[in-house]
């Protein structure tokens, strides 16, 4: 997985061959094809992969939430995560996927269906403790969410500013802090 992670955000989606990642894993052609029976599904392995990682450190903070508070700590973790790790492995792969290779785009979109899903869930949490509006749509809110998360994190990784990511978050959750009640 490794290895093909590397290819493909060095080379691009063309560059994942079975013969290339064969070639760069340093694993037997058997074993490559016992794993993945095309390349195709390699991308949905290297998506599923940078997925459980962005869960694995989200989870925990989102689970925690339960008020407006907890979800400025959200924040404050979200942001101390992205800068110690140079951005969001999902956010890396858009460009390589979007639509280059349709396999990639659907399996992305599932895994940023799965991270929503996380964020409306907390924003739900939120709601039933009477903090946020009941007319306000949960799912709605995290989608604002998650694409102030994309956009800033481009904005950020292109101009090398994380403040930039910060404004972006800032205003996504100014509109969540919008319908408090």
């Amino acid at each position: 997985m490794a290895a093909a992670t590397t290819l493909l955000l060095r080379e691009g989606v063309t560059s994942l061959t079975m013969a290339r990642v064969h070639a760069a894993a340093h694993v037997t052609q058997a074993e490559l094809d016992r794993l993945f029976p095309d390349s195709a599904g390699i991308v949905e392995a290297i998506v599923e992969a940078q997925l459980e990682v962005v869960l694995l450190a989200q989870r925990p903070s989102l689970d925690a939430v339960e008020r407006l508070t907890d979800l400025d700590q959200w924040q404050s973790r979200l942001l101390d995560s992205c800068a110690a790790q140079g951005g969001w492995p999902l956010g890396s792969l858009i460009y390589h996927l979007a639509r280059r290779h349709d396999r990639g785009r659907l399996a992305l979109a599932t895994a940023f269906s799965r991270w929503q899903g996380l964020l409306a869930a907390a924003l739900s949490r939120i709601q039933a403790a009477g903090e946020l509006d009941s007319e306000v749509a949960p799912e709605a809110l995290a989608v604002g969410v998650i694409a102030a998360l994309q956009g800033g994190y481009l904005l950020a990784h292109t101009t090398q500013d994380t403040d930039q990511l910060r404004a972006s978050l800032d205003m996504a959750l100014g509109q969540v802090r919008f319908h408090a009640t």
